[in-house]
């Protein structure tokens, strides 16, 4: 802060309330590097908008209270922050005239040419709210343009609708993913495996877990993925009984025959009459299980 840009700031009058952005920029004066605030730091410390911040350095412009001047970057060719001169300070009315150098000096605002055929920002010049970070506007003359798609009616989508997506969905022990799923079953089925096979391998899946931890059940994506489908023979489940009843009779069916423990609790005479009905097991396997066919 400048005790001489403060005092002088003060002292100014017919300005109304751009004063305060005045003595803001006299807070921010240093008498050695300067004065480079943003608008919106002026914008924060006078809490107003920054078009109203603008509105009032454009009355000190043209009062010569102030001038704006801003410089280039002669490496990187950006614009540097702009600096404010204050009209106390002794060199404020020096003109350097001609073009911006090209070594990165300093340069008024109002002296730098435009080109007035065609303006660089498509923004008016009066200031406008829904402008507040820009300061040029989006041109929408891009000749690269991304062609127009046509909408998308099936693949995924049409599998995430279809009915045996949803009879998969329901089957699957472990279902996630409900989009990515569509899509890895919608791939199966157009490379020629048929829909009902995989259906039936998740129903069998689902069977033989229905006594497992879910951590040890692959989710859908995964199964789909692996293709384990493949994992299973064609055979449909058991008809003469159905839902948890088919899965059990697989799922014990299949601990019978690999001489997994069976506790006989688990095999009532109705599940032990599926199970042989439908060939799952023989007469000898349950009984070298241990288990009254």
């Amino acid at each position: 802060m400048s005790h001489d840009a403060t005092s002088w700031a003060f002292k100014q009058r017919g300005v109304g309330t751009a004063k305060l952005v005045l003595l803001a920029l006299a807070d921010c004066h240093n008498p050695v590097y300067g004065c480079f605030p943003s608008q919106a730091y002026l914008s924060a410390v006078c809490e107003i908008h920054r078009d109203t911040v603008n509105e009032h350095l454009k009355l000190l412009e043209a009062r010569g209270l102030i001038r704006r001047v801003r410089s280039v970057d002669p490496v990187t060719k950006r614009q540097r922050p702009t600096r404010y001169k204050l009209a106390f300070e002794d060199d404020f009315a020096t003109s350097d005239g001609g073009s911006q150098p090209s070594n990165g000096e300093e340069k008024a605002v109002s002296e730098i040419p435009t080109r007035a055929e065609k303006p660089v920002s498509e923004i008016p010049a009066e200031p406008c709210r829904i402008y507040p970070e820009s300061r040029v506007g989006n041109s929408d003359t891009n000749l690269v343009r991304e062609p127009l798609r046509e909408p998308c009616v099936g693949g995924a989508s049409a599998a995430h609708n279809s009915a045996d997506f949803q009879t998969l969905w329901k089957a699957h022990p472990r279902p996630r993913d409900r989009e990515a799923s569509a899509k890895l079953f919608a791939d199966a089925v157009e490379a020629g495996e048929d829909p009902k096979r995989i259906i039936q391998a998740a129903e069998r899946y689902a069977a033989e877990n229905a006594g497992n931890k879910a951590m040890y059940v692959a989710y859908s994506t995964t199964w789909l993925e692996n293709q384990r489908w493949r994992d299973f023979p064609g055979e449909p489940l058991p008809q003469s009984v159905e839902g948890s009843d088919a899965r059990a009779a697989v799922f014990w069916a299949n601990k019978i025959k690999s001489g997994r423990y069976v506790p006989p609790s688990a095999i009532n005479p109705a599940l032990a009459s599926c199970m042989l009905k439908n060939g799952l097991v023989t007469t000898d396997q349950m009984r070298r299980a241990g288990l009254s066919p």
